[in-house]
């Protein structure tokens, strides 16, 4: 835990000077701040509502550097509220596990706390039938989405191309234009996708969130995943701007 300790405070500073504008994935949520760090009565207080105690990366993470706010995807849930909203399974490699972050298009970020993916990383993605382990432990997770932005690279986007639902929509989109036009499917290029995209004003398109997602109530608006935004800004040459898309909600816990 040393290695976070002593450097994660000062490559947040660097990290957020570098971004005024809130520009990175994820950044205009967390904003590059960190909650207060919690004393050990109230981690105790967090392992007892988790009946589990906390993998000890994460336990000293919150103790010493911040129980909440700057991190991967659209920030570190605060760690009291997360502890409340545990999320259970009956069967797989973990059956509780603490939300860390909300990933985009409704996925959560757990770290499991028990069986023999203790202290992994998981992304809970069940609307698309993807749950997997992401990151061996809480401090690879971290320290390589710090590392990323620092050499302007971006996040793994861990979800299958095609999985999500803005694909599908942005194609049929594109298809219903394509029949206006009377060319073939998949032909819309150039001019006329730009006219295409020029329909879409700011908020046009709403990511609503599955039935099957652990955070959110049905129908939901959310906020993108990585995979998503990299492909609303794949046409930003064609003159799609992220704005297209309408600012999601909160998870349930935090509202």
């Amino acid at each position: 835990m040393s290695e976070l300790v002593t450097t994660v405070r000062e490559a947040i500073t660097e990290l957020a000077l570098g971004d005024r504008g809130f520009r990175r994935f994820g950044a205009s949520a967390h904003r590059y701040e960190l909650a207060p760090p919690l004393d050990e009565d109230a981690v105790v207080a967090i392992e007892r509502e988790l009946g589990a105690t906390l993998p000890p990366e994460y336990r000293d993470f919150i103790r010493e550097i911040g129980a909440g706010g700057a991190g991967p995807a659209y920030g570190l849930f605060p760690a009291e509220v997360a502890a409340r909203a545990a999320i259970r399974q009956q069967r797989g490699p973990w059956h509780v596990a603490l939300p860390l972050a909300h990933f985009g298009c409704g996925y959560v970020v757990v770290l499991a706390l028990d069986g023999i993916a203790r202290g992994q990383v998981w992304l809970d993605a069940r609307a698309i039938d993807f749950v997997a382990t992401i990151r061996p432990s809480f401090t690879a997770w971290y320290v390589d989405w710090i590392d990323r932005l620092a050499q302007n690279a971006l996040p793994d986007g861990f979800v299958p191309a095609g999985a999500c639902a803005l694909p599908s929509a942005l194609s049929g989109y594109f298809a219903v234009w394509e029949r206006r036009l009377g060319i073939p499917a998949g032909s819309l290029a150039g001019d006329a996708l730009r006219d295409a995209l020029a329909q879409l004003g700011p908020g046009a398109i709403e990511v609503a969130a599955d039935s099957a997602l652990p955070l959110f109530e049905p129908g939901d608006r959310v906020d993108p995943c990585i995979v998503c935004a990299r492909l609303v800004t794949s046409f930003a040459s064609d003159g799609l701007d992220q704005k297209v898309l309408a600012p999601g909600v909160p998870p349930v816990m935090l509202r």
